[in-house]
């Protein structure tokens, strides 16, 4: 019998339940989407059936065979192949395409076939036309844009003859004529026989591009059916279960001049421009899923990106063509990626937590040591950070505490507006928690917050006021306290802004079942 089947699968982390008797197949020459938020188990099954971790229980079938992978070498060889999301993992950027394509041969391959270089070119450029690219076989990965950068490791996974291929948030950063060209070469290999399994949040292309779905829940299948027969709304309640009552949380008030403004910002990646504004004190949310802008646009504010437009703190205008410029006017970005962008991870709290005050600790371009000191431990106090020593070297410290190094920096400048993107990224709940109340006393002192994430539940509860984001614009601005859970899920999903809350109630109605 043909086809992918997996069923019963169960796994297990410690007392963790993370997957409890899902059952998935996909057909030859079909997109079988898989659905779900973040941790109901779609990477855990995925990861089973690549090969990366075994199933505490369960069966994996392939055209009529049951398998048993305990690698990912295995599940290749059976018809697996995988396309990461960061697709550069997956690529060697200082070799030429044709040696990218050839590479798991080297890997996988006991006795590897004999090719002359010629034949390696002409195999990788077949390999390419398969999936729509017309590049040379011996250009270099690194001088690729990211969609073709896609496509060569989707070459690369047909090289080793794949016949179900896992998609993971295939468009998450690829513009709308680049998802056009994406769909068309799934259609081709469709057409081949070739069958795919489709991860991804951007539910408006799930409903166009796959043929089936399955919606997972805490480890359970809680939807399976065709992907045009349910309504968006009603697929993002399955997703998300019963309605959630919003978690009481301190009314906050903040002064109605507004404080910071930004008009026309390009976002050089999208080709898009915004408009945004907040006010003194308030903390506005940037919602969006991956893919959707947020890191973008957060960089184009602190012009950190190619951008063009005009800037207006406390009344007064700017023009930014650098950082340095957005600095000294009184911005500053927590980034996503602290370890890379917001640490010297190899010097002391004490030395990353002064390196924006340098000047006002040295003179005649020595610096005093004491006051350095007793600035930096000043902050460790307030901010907590523990281990609560200064000379500490902050690689060694935990992501929380990393975190509150990374914020603290900007504490003792003249910042006036915090761009916080993804700042509870990699912490556990408690350090999620002090980086809130540091958040919340910046605003109640009267900076302005903008916080760019894709944790829902966050933003609502945090955020006064939350910007809706999709494919690099600003959809709408929303009071946070007049928002569910799933209206924002929704709203990021592509779904319509207009008259929200009657559909969602028609739809809990409809969908009692969807209680867990």
């Amino acid at each position: 019998m043909n086809g992918l089947s997996m069923r019963g699968m169960e796994k297990s982390f410690g007392a963790v339940r993370v997957l409890d008797g899902v059952d998935f197949d996909v057909r030859p020459g079909e997109v079988h989407a898989l659905l779900g938020m973040n941790g109901a188990g779609k990477s855990t099954l995925m990861n089973i059936l690549a090969g990366a971790i075994p199933p505490d229980a369960g069966t994996i079938t392939i055209d009529g065979t049951i398998y048993t992978f305990s690698s990912p070498r295995e599940a290749k060889q059976a018809g697996i192949g995988l396309v990461v999301q960061e697709v550069d993992t997956a690529l060697f950027p200082g070799l030429p395409i044709y040696e990218n394509v050839a590479a798991d041969e080297f890997v996988h391959v006991k006795q590897r076939p004999i090719r002359s270089l010629r034949q390696e070119k002409e195999r990788a450029a077949a390999l390419l036309r398969r999936v729509g690219l017309s590049l040379p076989p011996t250009k270099l990965v690194r001088d690729c844009s990211l969609h073709e950068k896609q496509l060569i490791v989707l070459a690369k996974v047909l090289s080793s003859n794949a016949r179900y291929i896992i998609l993971d948030e295939p468009t998450a950063a690829l513009s709308e004529a680049e998802t056009r060209r994406l769909f068309a070469i799934i259609d081709e290999l469709k057409q081949q026989g070739v069958g795919f399994i489709y991860i991804s949040h951007k539910l408006k292309e799930v409903q166009e591009i796959a043929d089936r779905l399955t919606i997972l829940r805490d480890g359970r299948v809680v939807y399976h059916g065709g992907a045009r027969s349910l309504p968006l709304e009603d697929i993002v309640l399955h997703m998300t279960g019963t309605k959630r009552t919003a978690a009481a949380k301190q009314a906050r008030t903040y002064r109605s001049d507004i404080a910071f403004a930004a008009r026309g910002i390009l976002i050089d990646k999208t080709g898009t421009t915004v408009d945004l504004y907040a006010h003194r004190g308030e903390i506005v949310g940037i919602a969006g899923l991956v893919g959707a802008g947020k890191t973008e646009l957060a960089e184009s504010l602190i012009a950190h990106r190619n951008t063009s437009g005009e800037w207006e703190i406390d009344g007064r205008r700017y023009v930014f063509s650098s950082p340095y410029e957005a600095i000294d006017a009184g911005l500053c970005l927590i980034p996503e990626e602290r370890r890379k962008q917001g640490l010297f991870l190899p010097e002391s709290v004490k030395t990353n937590l002064t390196v924006r005050l340098l000047s006002r600790l040295s003179r005649w371009q020595w610096i005093s040591r004491a006051k350095e000191a007793a600035e930096a431990d000043g902050l460790v106090r307030s901010l907590g950070v523990h281990p609560p020593s200064s000379t500490t070297v902050v690689r060694h410290l935990s992501g929380g505490n990393q975190q509150k190094v990374v914020i603290g920096k900007w504490l003792n400048t003249n910042a006036r507006v915090f761009l916080f993107d993804e700042p509870t990224k990699g912490i556990d709940v408690h350090a999620k928690q002090e980086v809130f109340s540091i958040i919340r006393s910046l605003a109640d002192e009267g900076k302005t917050v903008l916080y760019f994430s894709s944790e829902f539940q966050e933003l609502l509860d945090i955020c006064d006021t939350i910007y809706v984001m999709v494919d690099g614009r600003l959809l709408a601005r929303l009071p946070a306290a007049e928002l569910t859970y799933e209206q924002l899920v929704y709203y990021c999903s592509g779904g319509e802004i207009h008259e929200p809350a009657s559909r969602f109630h028609n739809a809990i109605e409809k969908h009692g079942a969807v209680h867990s």
